[in-house]
């Protein structure tokens, strides 16, 4: 193989950066930020979000779930004390995703459950005898309520975009 035919096999030969380029062109166009030259996230400032099911092995009819929150980078500290706390049998992690505030999404269950009339203290939260939810239930109920968290987060953020950075076309 000749060296034109490795510069045309090659992709972009004649503009080696040709997508950071379009990027900055683009973004220079629609005066949004320079994403190159941005810090990076840092992942230990993430802040994840978990609901954990625990059996109490006294009362195994009771419907207890644990939630908790913590930083990327002691997520695993803060499992481990809860599982040596309640004990690794009674307990299995049901849900955890990253979240922009572990306590503002902790008070959103809350509300919504204590709503329900469902006993709820701390981190606790423990569905009536007579309710029909399970643990298939409360992870869907705390999955809508983590997406529309996320879809309110999403457009406070698009409102903020907008009015910084107006739009050159209408």
């Amino acid at each position: 193989m000749t060296d034109y035919e490795k510069e045309i096999n090659t992709p972009n030969a004649s503009y080696p950066d040709l997508e950071r380029r379009l990027e900055q062109y683009m973004r220079t166009i629609c005066r949004s930020k320079d994403i190159w030259n941005e810090r990076e996230c840092d992942p230990c400032a993430v802040e994840f979000f978990g609901v954990m099911s625990l059996t109490d092995v006294r009362s195994p009819r009771r419907k207890i779930w644990y939630m908790y929150y913590s930083t990327g980078d002691q997520i695993d500290v803060t499992v481990d004390r809860i599982l040596h706390k309640y004990g690794k049998k009674n307990m299995y992690d049901l849900f955890r995703k990253p979240i922009f505030s572990g306590v503002g999404m902790r008070s959103i269950v809350k509300d919504h459950f204590a709503a329900l009339n469902w006993y709820v203290k701390g981190n606790i939260l423990e569905a009536p005898p007579d309710n029909s939810y399970n643990d298939e239930k409360v992870i869907n109920t705390i999955n809508d309520l983590y997406y529309a968290e996320r879809r309110r987060l999403c457009s406070f953020l698009m409102i903020i975009s907008r009015e910084r950075y107006p739009p050159v076309c209408t």
